[in-house]
């Protein structure tokens, strides 16, 4: 062997060898930041699989229309179950059959109008959800139904400071009576709330309780409403002037997605809220119709305690949210008009006051390959879009289904990696929902705007 050929062999050994121990040797440690592990499943959240379905906020009188929109994919049989409660009178019921996969929108006031009404929906078979709408002259509220009934309910988003009412209302959809004990957090701690640790709510009736006279001026607020007897089924219902917003409790979760946070001149506030001793650090990543902002927002928050993020001060316009948490935690979005007076400032106020919007929702804990929005694209006085939210890095191909009885054929959208979309729907007479299939998982929701007012709809997942 010559010399030369020799050098080269023994070089190629060299780096042969230095190749080798690079591969043995540890990896340099990363910098120090939260660890998001893979997201743990919420205790208890919405899916289609329930035949059971509770609408807590419903109103159908002399102020306000109420319809709930109702999906399913097979052919089903629907009963809507509205408790009177006066001792000893029947419950009002209206029936109503579906072919699936398909929709339709009952108007409430066709079966009670006697002003507040919650009730229930029954399924014949799934998966299958609802939605409730509640419309008055100046006020649009409401979110999708509830198809689980744990024990513990987390309500956060939630404000008492002045110029806000805030409602909570416990709706027992069963025979047997409830107890309930209803505790509080905010941006100062727990919250003494010695008058609500024991509340009775008879079989089939409900309470209202004013939460803005019980616990006023707090500006972050969370609720949490646990049973030790028999079950209810809690909502809040914030006002501001005279719109309103309404949301359902939630689970916990260590992730949240929020397909629309927003809409124009409706600045959005996101409120999470850590009911662990210990505090968890939290990432939020913003998507907008291009791009995504990641780790926006970086926090800690302390054990027992909500945190709130103005989403506005990072982006000006429509966002799509993501939530990542060290340990499970809930979340709401709330999105509202600027305060159009400094008070304290010593700024005249208008001659008229400007109409004060306000809407809010829940989030998704985790992507789907299917959803069901029902009551989207409907003709209940307003207009629709569907927004679709894609948090991971390969585009998708997404299908809108219309359903109802005289729905239209289905479209295809792509959806960009690491954005959202907002697909304006037209409203048809024919059409009572939607359903949102996708090659990969994604987040959908839906919106209403009617008379200027706005409502946030979460959907309802029906496949992983």
């Amino acid at each position: 062997m010559t010399g030369q050929l020799w050098s080269r062999v023994v070089g190629l050994g060299v780096v042969v060898a230095l190749g080798l121990l690079a591969v043995s040797l540890p990896r340099p440690a990363a910098e120090a930041g939260p660890d998001f592990s893979e997201p743990i499943a919420p205790q208890t959240e919405a899916s289609a699989s329930p035949s059971l379905w509770y609408c807590p906020w419903i109103n159908a009188g002399a102020n306000r229309d109420t319809f709930v929109g109702a999906a399913s994919v097979p052919d089903v049989d629907i009963s809507f179950t509205h408790p009177d409660p006066r001792v000893g009178e029947p419950e009002d019921v209206g029936e109503v059959s579906v072919v699936g996969p398909g929709a339709v929108v009952q108007d409430i006031a066709e079966i009670v109008n006697r002003g507040d009404a919650p009730g229930f929906l029954e399924f014949s078979d799934g998966p299958a959800t609802a939605t409730a709408i509640v419309r008055g002259e100046e006020s649009l509220s409401g979110d999708r139904c509830v198809g689980s009934v744990p024990k513990l309910w987390h309500l956060p988003g939630l404000t008492t400071r002045s110029g806000y009412e805030l409602t909570l209302r416990l709706f027992n959809p069963i025979p047997d009576n409830a107890k309930v004990v209803v505790r509080a957090s905010s941006e100062l701690g727990s919250e003494a709330l010695p008058d609500l640790q024991s509340i009775d709510v008879a079989g089939k009736t409900w309470e209202d309780i004013d939460l803005h006279d019980v616990i006023p001026f707090l500006d972050n607020l969370v609720i949490t409403v646990s049973t030790t007897e028999g079950t209810v089924i809690p909502v809040v219902v914030q006002r501001r002037a005279t719109d309103e917003a309404s949301w359902p409790g939630t689970g916990l979760s260590t992730e949240w997605e929020f397909p629309t946070a927003t809409l124009v001149g409706m600045p959005p506030r996101l409120s999470v809220w850590n009911p662990n001793e210990d505090a968890v650090d939290v990432a939020v990543d913003l998507y907008t119709r291009t791009s995504v902002v990641a780790d926006a927002f970086v926090a800690t928050i302390e054990g027992g305690r909500p945190a709130v993020f103005h989403l506005s001060d990072q982006s000006s316009g429509a966002v799509g949210v993501r939530v990542r948490a060290t340990g499970a935690v809930a979340a709401a979005v709330v999105a509202e008009d600027v305060q159009t007076a400094n008070p304290g400032s010593g700024d005249e106020p208008p001659e008229e006051e400007p109409k004060s919007r306000i809407a809010g929702t829940v989030g998704a804990p985790q992507p789907s390959v299917a959803w069901l929005l029902p009551g989207a694209g409907a003709p209940v006085g307003g207009e629709s879009s569907i927004w679709l939210l894609n948090t991971s890095t390969e585009a998708v191909t997404v299908t809108l289904q219309p359903l109802g009885p005289g729905a239209g054929v289905a479209d295809k959208v792509r959806l960009e990696p690491e954005t959202f979309r907002r697909v304006r729907l037209t409203t048809d007479v024919g059409v009572a929902g939607y359903r949102v299939d996708a090659g990969s998982p994604i987040t959908v929701s839906w919106s209403l705007q009617s008379a200027g007012n706005v409502a946030l709809f979460a959907g309802v997942a029906i496949g992983q």
